[in-house]
């Protein structure tokens, strides 16, 4: 069940979550989503919030190849499926579909990016601290897999890719600044089980094994490189990147500037790789 957010004068509000299963909730409490159709266009809608979604884009999610004989019928009972748990107030018809009208307070993608646009602004005023705490809370929201829910293989082939991607570059820039801040152990701990799970993320990868090596572990970090280095070759037929080369290189050769401390920035090779924006 979703965490809490929020009070007591918004006891009515319904509020959607898609940042790992799709739930809608009024006042706190779970409302069943009867369903596929209704569930699919209840997740179509709000993956584009506050955006109209053609009709024919939420048929395709739902049905593919395999229609039914009546499919705007079809789509419209589950549209009038929707409106009755959630009101009409939020469900909007549009000349060529239909758009969800929510709020950030309504919808966890929504924060998600307002915390990750504080984060930014914060960054860029030189503000770490409370630019990591902001992106404490972005990445708080997800719990797991987006859309695990729902059965749709065209719109996750569509939609979960992106979210994944952008789930991984709040993590990217939380750990950049994490580094920046020589909180080296924590980044340490908070990627060694995602670059598992994302094993084509060299940016990640390399985020790790510095964190690593400011941590007198060379030989993990190595082992980071190595096993990034094997898996490139094996499934894509490629190398690293220059830039993990480079960082690996100079690990190898156990080069200066790897410690942080008041005052002690790092050498340009590292602020370099540092400061990249991923790809």
């Amino acid at each position: 069940m979703m965490t809490r957010l929020w009070d007591a004068s918004a006891a009515d509000r319904v509020e959607f979550v898609v940042l790992g299963s799709v739930e809608a909730y009024r006042g706190g409490a779970l409302l069943p989503v009867a369903g596929r159709t209704a569930m699919v266009i209840l997740t179509g809608l709000l993956l584009s919030p506050n955006r109209v979604v053609a009709a024919d884009a939420l048929v395709e999610w739902r049905w593919g190849a395999r229609l039914p004989a009546s499919p705007r019928a079809a789509l419209q009972s589950g549209v009038s499926r929707l409106r009755r748990l959630i009101g009409d107030d939020l469900l909007e018809t549009a000349p060529l579909g239909y758009r969800l009208l929510v709020s950030d307070a309504q919808l966890d993608l929504l924060r998600f990016s307002q915390h990750v646009a504080e984060a930014t602004r914060a960054a860029e005023s030189g503000a770490a601290g409370a630019a990591v705490a902001s992106l404490d809370a972005a990445i708080a929201l997800w719990r797991g897999t987006p859309l695990s829910n729902v059965d749709a293989p065209a719109l996750h082939r569509e939609a979960v890719p992106r979210l994944t991607e952008t789930y991984l570059r709040a993590v990217e820039q939380r750990a950049e600044l994490c580094l920046r801040l020589g909180r080296n152990s924590q980044v340490a701990q908070d990627l060694s089980g995602l670059v598992l799970r994302h094993p084509f993320h060299e940016r990640l990868a390399g985020q790790l094994m510095i964190a690593l090596v400011r941590g007198g572990r060379q030989a993990d970090a190595l082992a980071v490189y190595d096993r990034l280095r094997q898996t490139l070759a094996r499934e894509l037929g490629i190398d690293p990147s220059a830039a993990l080369q480079n960082l690996h290189t100079r690990i190898l050769r156990a080069d200066p500037g790897w410690a942080t401390g008041t005052g002690q920035a790092p050498p340009e090779w590292l602020r370099v790789f540092l400061a990249a924006q991923p790809a």
